[in-house]
């Protein structure tokens, strides 16, 4: 049976993310990213097509089909593929006392540089990302998509940074907040980075927050020319880059 109707109670479930403790995952490749870290699949959407092209995909999953014009309806991208899956969230908590470097994101709210920051912190070996309360849901779809999978790999926690930050340099971590100024700052090229390193990334409006700058150890900046500032995205994928080979 093919469902049709935009009513249907798992159709409008997945048009609204999941929500609560499920989130919803599009695309063949991120599905099976997902599945390969370990997440429990809830619930899964095909279109007949979808489940033909990647029927070894479809085969691990419990799912149900829909036309073509619901993949569209329950779809946030231009091109959709027809594949679609809710999971769990997990809630592990994140031991990051074996870890050595680690980026913490202060009112990072853009789900695309979120998860553009994570997919940097994959690639240059750190860690573990920390959101602060007020960044971007880890879970957000947009932010799924712009770490490439990545924040299904990565250990990720949520929480006060004030209160986190503590901890982080009791476990002999030092921290360095990112910040758009060289007033009192080091270059990030000429900073000698810690053995146990965590890097603070702002909001590209904001900034690290005043609080969070106050318990950071030392602030860091990448000299520009022309421009104010650089994206936080691109600016912490400079900085993972140079963090990672110390």
């Amino acid at each position: 049976m093919v469902i049709t109707s935009r009513q249907n109670p798992l159709v409008r479930l997945f048009r609204d993310g999941g929500g609560g403790d499920a989130f919803a995952v599009e695309g063949a490749k991120l599905i099976s990213q997902a599945l390969d870290a370990g997440f429990k699949p809830l619930n899964a959407l095909f279109t007949a097509k979808a489940a033909e092209r990647w029927g070894v995909l479809a085969g691990r999953l419990d799912f149900s089909v829909i036309s073509e014009d619901l993949s569209g309806y329950v779809s946030d991208t231009k091109t959709p593929q027809g594949a679609f899956a809710l999971f769990a969230r997990k809630n592990d908590a994140f031991d990051f006392t074996g870890a050595r470097r680690l980026v913490l994101l202060d009112g990072v709210r853009d789900p695309g540089n979120a998860g553009a920051v994570a997919r940097s912190c994959e690639a240059f070996g750190f860690d573990g990302v920390i959101f602060s309360a007020d960044s971007a849901d880890v879970y957000n779809g947009k932010l799924i998509r712009s770490s490439a999978g990545s924040v299904f790999r990565l250990p990720n926690y949520r929480g006060d940074l004030p209160e986190i930050i503590p901890s982080i340099k009791k476990a002999g971590f030092r921290v360095y907040a990112a910040t758009a100024s060289g007033d009192g700052a080091d270059e990030v090229g000429g900073s000698a980075f810690a053995e146990k390193s965590a890097v603070v990334i702002g909001s590209e409006g904001q900034g690290v927050s005043e609080k969070v700058a106050a318990l950071s150890d030392r602030k860091i900046y990448i000299p520009v020319k022309g421009v104010e500032s650089l994206n936080a995205a691109v600016a912490a994928g400079i900085i993972c880059y140079v963090c990672g080979r110390r």
